[in-house]
């Protein structure tokens, strides 16, 4: 019996190009919570770019996986787990893009983002993220703060400058310009599972939605993991189901598809 799922944000519960929870979508959620199923969103994203965009409408949830289980919470904001990234790794970053000016990034701490310049690359992905573009900091800033995603916007032949300086980090990418560096001890699986645990779930009372690569650590550890059909195949390929894209309110078909909502 499922008691608990988790929805991966973009691609999943909000399209790239709708850019909103679909109205199906928002009456689903509201719908489980009702019958006694609780909700979790797991995003890469951080709280403040939910709040900054107002893509989930305002859409309650049990509690929150973020920045790629980097910073969980419960609903009332009490965290349960806070991971930034080590200071070593991020002098490693630092030094690169003193050495690169032209390469631009973006620091997610908790509860403020920076990025370190503004140009055209920057502009073609957040125009793709449907998100307002934040203010640009000193490259000090990855030296002072606590930031727990990093986030260079670089092609897979730049990446591995970053890689290579960052040994305490682990990445996955979400953009043909653009990865996300995590703590190699982090991940969407390390949220869900401690989320699980902290909660009183088992797997197989567990139920995962996502589309992407930073996904996969997540469906796995889902006693059921749902593919959309916009997903990368390899998402595909590993989940349980695939059901139809965040168009197709994909996300709705599933959930009656295995009879959870009438």
């Amino acid at each position: 019996m499922i008691k608990a799922i988790f929805f991966d944000v973009d691609g999943t519960l909000v399209s790239f190009r709708q850019k909103f929870l679909s109205d199906q979508t928002m009456a689903d959620l509201s719908a489980l919570r009702a019958r006694g199923i609780w909700i979790f969103l797991s995003t890469g994203r951080a709280l403040q770019d939910l709040e900054r965009t107002g893509m989930l409408r305002g859409a309650e949830f049990d509690g929150y996986v973020t920045i790629n289980g980097q910073f969980c919470c419960d609903r009332d904001g009490t965290p349960y787990r806070d991971r930034p990234i080590d200071l070593s790794d991020m002098r490693g970053a630092y030094q690169v893009l003193r050495e690169h000016p032209s390469i631009p990034a973006l620091l997610e701490g908790n509860g403020q983002s920076w990025l370190t310049q503004i140009n055209d690359r920057v502009r073609e992905i957040y125009e793709f993220l449907h998100t307002e573009l934040y203010p640009v900091c000193p490259l000090e800033e990855l030296l002072g703060g606590r930031v727990y995603q990093f986030v260079p916007f670089v092609t897979p032949g730049e990446e591995g400058m970053f890689l290579e300086v960052m040994p305490g980090c682990t990445h996955t990418r979400w953009h043909p310009k653009g990865i996300d560096l995590l703590p190699r001890d982090g991940g969407k699986g390390v949220g869900v599972r401690l989320t699980m645990e902290r909660y009183g779930f088992a797997p197989e009372e567990v139920m995962a939605f996502g589309d992407g690569d930073n996904d996969m650590p997540m469906l796995e550890a889902a006693g059921l993991s749902v593919a959309m059909g916009n997903g990368d195949q390899a998402v595909k390929d590993m989940a349980d189901y695939v059901t139809g894209t965040v168009e197709e309110d994909g996300v709705s078909q599933a959930l009656r598809h295995f009879g959870l909502l009438p």
